[in-house]
């Protein structure tokens, strides 16, 4: 049973991931950049992966309604659309400006957080 369900998701991928299929993930317009939000693409996706965020919304679901579930389910699914398919990668620009904005280093340095004691090497 299972294996269908992942034939399912698979094909649900692979018809988004395709060069035909227009997608806001493969967008590189930066009025894409700066109008994008979580209802959009949530929008596509539960058009073109319904049992993908069907299952999604079941795992992300809690007693009291969480106002970021959409951007949770979003990222999963941009995550995973991104490394299947190189040209989706409009989350990863969104990031990249986020942390350039934020004056974030370019390099990230190594840090070591230890319960006891620890030895690192950088």
């Amino acid at each position: 049973m299972w294996e269908i369900v992942g034939m399912l998701i698979r094909k649900e991928l692979t018809s988004m991931c395709s060069d035909r299929a227009q997608s806001v993930l493969k967008s590189h317009s930066t009025t894409t950049l700066k109008e994008f939000t979580w209802s959009t693409l949530m929008t596509e996706l539960s058009s073109h992966a319904p049992i993908l965020v069907s299952i999604l919304k079941s795992c992300t679901e809690t007693c009291t309604l969480r106002q970021n579930r959409n951007a949770v389910i979003g990222v999963c699914c941009a995550v995973l659309l991104k490394f299947r398919y190189s040209k989706m990668c409009l989350f990863q620009k969104i990031v990249s400006l986020i942390l350039y904005a934020g004056n974030v280093a370019k390099q990230v340095s190594f840090v070591c957080v230890c319960f006891n004691s620890c030895y690192c090497s950088s």
